[in-house]
């Protein structure tokens, strides 16, 4: 029926916003390749072509409220000191220390992180319907985590991602 046409468009509006930041991102080399989710059931996966030539997924759950990084850190063991410091990076980033354009706003979305054998993931939960604020955070988040975290962990990327040590 006709009645049901608004609520589609009204359904559809955040993927179309979080697909156009991506975009975006895509646009200015952020990432090196990138793919656009197809939303379904409130779900949508987009691809993203990120560090170390690496596909990451990206899954949005409008249900959830969230925005995912199902496996940003493999073969990380739960607790491990990695792990540990990985929380406190994380943490950093709701400190009201932190420079506005760096910090989380918890009013606004909220960061986690899970590890379930060894695989971590990073969840951004989304707070009053800023979907394009979290799609940016997040985004940024991780870029942070390739560029600061992982600078003393190079020995676990060239393992995870199969480098060669001599040719950073």
């Amino acid at each position: 029926p006709i009645s049901q046409l608004p609520m589609a468009k009204k359904e559809a509006a955040p993927f179309d916003k979080v697909g156009a930041i991506l975009q975006g991102y895509a646009d200015k080399a952020v990432f090196r390749g990138y793919n656009k989710g197809q939303p379904k059931n409130g779900r949508a996966v987009y691809k993203v072509l990120w560090h170390r030539e690496q596909v990451f997924e990206l899954v949005m759950d409008t249900r959830r409220k969230t925005l995912c990084f199902p496996v940003l850190l493999p073969r990380v063991k739960p607790r491990s000191e990695m792990y540990k410091a990985f929380e406190a990076f994380l943490r950093s980033f709701t400190d009201p220390a932190v420079p506005e354009h760096r910090r989380i706003d918890p009013r606004k979305a909220r960061v986690s992180c899970t590890n379930r054998r060894g695989i971590v993931s990073l969840i951004m939960t989304v707070r009053g319907g800023e979907y394009e604020y979290a799609a940016r955070k997040i985004v940024q988040l991780v870029h942070e985590v390739f560029l600061i975290f992982l600078l003393p962990y190079f020995d676990w990327e060239c393992e995870v991602y199969d480098l060669d040590p001599d040719h950073p």
